[in-house]
């Protein structure tokens, strides 16, 4: 038996080490056109923080190296965003031997509707929550003799930060989905457990702001906590009813779930 199950743990860690090659390698694919463009891509990234600049402020760099390494990172974060429906096939793909074969028919919505939240995430976050936090930010407490001279590095991962932290809030509805797909959430105890979400939702808007202020805190914070609403909706909606869960007596058709 703990030779069946090490057995099993290295085939498991295998199949993860595979995907998570699979998932890097369109990252790296995607690399290259995005560093040919990484000018253009920085320039309309910093769009935000460029358009909140006051009068007279400018970004900088300090270090010689800072311009070059700065492009480098905008050229991932991009190719990182492209390869998004690759990494979540590839999660799908990794969770996928332990579920119904009914249940693995959602993998093209699942990536699909996985892909198009991510990116909304982002979006919300570029052209609402970030320029409205920056505002505040940037022009706030400037003044006569404070000037605002943001480096290029502090600024890009103040925003790649933000934006992908966005992103992941905005996947939340699809993960609810799944759990309530496999039975291992309920609309019932999603709703039990409202006042210790908020709480919890508090905490993970302040963990995964870049800054503290209360501005991008409550732009995370309000998205997490509809989303939260919203997943007891769906979960009501498509969680798996009784009738659907197989009870310990009934035999198991050996060809609805491939073996692990």
């Amino acid at each position: 038996m703990k030779e069946e199950s090490g057995m099993n743990f290295l085939k498991h860690a295998e199949e993860l080490r595979k995907r998570i090659i699979y998932s890097v390698i369109p990252i790296l694919v995607f690399f290259i056109p995005c560093y040919i463009f990484s000018k253009q891509l920085f320039k309309l990234l910093m769009r935000p923080i460029i358009g909140n600049l006051p009068e007279g402020s400018s970004l900088i760099f300090t270090r010689p190296a800072e311009g070059f390494l700065t492009y480098l990172k905008v050229s991932l974060f991009f190719s990182f965003f492209l390869s998004v429906p690759f990494i979540l096939y590839n999660i799908w793909h990794f969770v996928s031997p332990a579920l119904y074969k009914n249940e693995k028919r959602v993998v093209i919505p699942l990536v699909t509707f996985g892909t198009a939240f991510f990116i909304l995430g982002a979006l919300f976050c570029y052209f609402l929550a970030a320029p409205r936090g920056l505002e505040f930010l940037l022009g706030e407490y400037t003044t006569q003799y404070v000037k605002a001279f943001p480096s290029i590095k502090e600024a890009l991962s103040f925003l790649t930060a933000l934006m992908l932290g966005f992103g992941l809030v905005f996947e939340f509805p699809l993960v609810i989905f799944i759990l309530s797909r496999l039975g291992l959430v309920t609309a019932g105890f999603l709703a039990r457990q409202r006042k210790y979400a908020l709480l919890i939702n508090a905490v993970l808007a302040a963990f995964i702001t870049p800054t503290t202020d209360a501005v991008s805190m409550m732009f995370m914070l309000v998205p997490l906590f509809i989303f939260y609403e919203l997943g007891i909706v769906i979960a009501k909606i498509f969680g798996k009813k009784k009738s659907e869960v197989r009870t310990v007596e009934e035999p198991v058709d050996k060809g609805e779930r491939p073996d692990p």
